[in-house]
C-alpha cells in the first residue's frame, strides 16, 4: 500500500473555482481590463502570473503586480463562501489516516489562502504538511517542489503518490517516479490525464481501490 499521499488542492480536494473567479473578475474590473476572453482562456490551477500572460497580449510585470495586489485581499479575505470539499474527500482523508498513511498538500495556490482553507475545513489533523509554490523563496515548480519534499521527508518515490486533476499534477508526479493518480471531477481535461497510472471518477473510488 502507498504510505505517502501528496494532494493537489484546487480541483482535487476542494471545488474552489467560484471564489477564485469572483476575485479575478473583481480585480480585473477594478483595473478597467477587458473580460470578454476571460471565460474562454481562464483555467484553475496555474499560478496567477502565468494566467495573466495568457489573457493579455500587453501583459507586463507591472500589470501582474497590480493585479496581484488587487486580487489577494478580494480572495484571501472573502471567507471562501463557495469553496467546498468534493463529495467523498472527508471520507477518503479519514480512511488514509485510519490506515496509518501520511497525507500532504502540494499546490500552486499561495500559502496564505491554502492554510486558510485547511483551517476552514478542520483539515489540520488530517495532513502532515502543507506546501505551496511560494513556501520557499525560490518558488519552485510543482515537480521541483515534490523532489525537494521527497528528499527532505526521506520518502522513497516508490512509496508515494501524487493525486491531482490536471496534466501538470500527473507530469510532476511522473517526473519524480511517483505513482500518479488522476481525478476526473476537477478542473483538468480528461484527455490530458491519460498518462496517469490510475484514473478515478470520485474520491471514494480511490479509497476502495488503493487503500487496503
Amino acid at each position: 500500500m502507498i504510505r505517502h499521499w501528496f494532494f493537489d488542492l484546487d480541483g482535487t480536494l476542494a471545488r474552489t473555482g467560484e471564489d477564485i473567479i469572483r476575485a479575478w473578475k473583481g480585480a480585473l474590473s477594478a483595473m478597467g481590463r477587458d473580460l470578454s476572453r476571460f471565460d474562454e482562456v481562464f483555467t484553475i490551477g496555474p499560478p496567477l502570473e502565468k494566467v495573466v500572460y495568457e489573457l493579455y497580449a500587453d501583459a507586463t510585470p507591472a500589470l501582474v503586480a497590480e493585479l496581484t495586489a488587487r486580487f489577494r485581499p478580494l480572495y484571501d479575505e472573502g471567507g471562501f463562501p463557495n469553496t467546498v470539499p468534493y463529495p467523498g474527500i472527508p471520507e477518503l482523508l479519514d480512511a488514509l489516516r485510519a490506515a496509518g498513511t501520511h497525507a500532504y498538500i502540494v499546490t500552486n495556490k499561495r500559502h496564505a489562502p491554502t492554510q486558510a482553507i485547511v483551517r476552514k475545513f478542520g483539515w489540520d489533523r488530517l495532513f502532515d504538511g502543507v506546501w505551496s509554490f511560494d513556501t520557499f523563496p525560490e518558488r519552485p515548480s510543482k515537480s521541483e517542489l515534490l523532489a525537494r519534499l521527497l528528499r527532505d521527508l526521506g520518502v522513497g518515490a516508490a512509496d508515494a503518490a501524487m493525486v491531482g486533476d490536471t496534466k501538470g499534477d500527473v507530469d510532476a508526479g511522473a517526473a519524480n517516479g511517483m505513482t500518479t493518480v488522476a481525478v476526473t471531477y476537477g478542473y483538468g481535461k480528461p484527455a490530458e490525464l491519460a498518462a496517469a497510472d490510475w484514473i478515478f471518477n470520485s474520491p471514494l473510488d480511490i479509497a476502495k481501490s488503493l487503500i487496503k
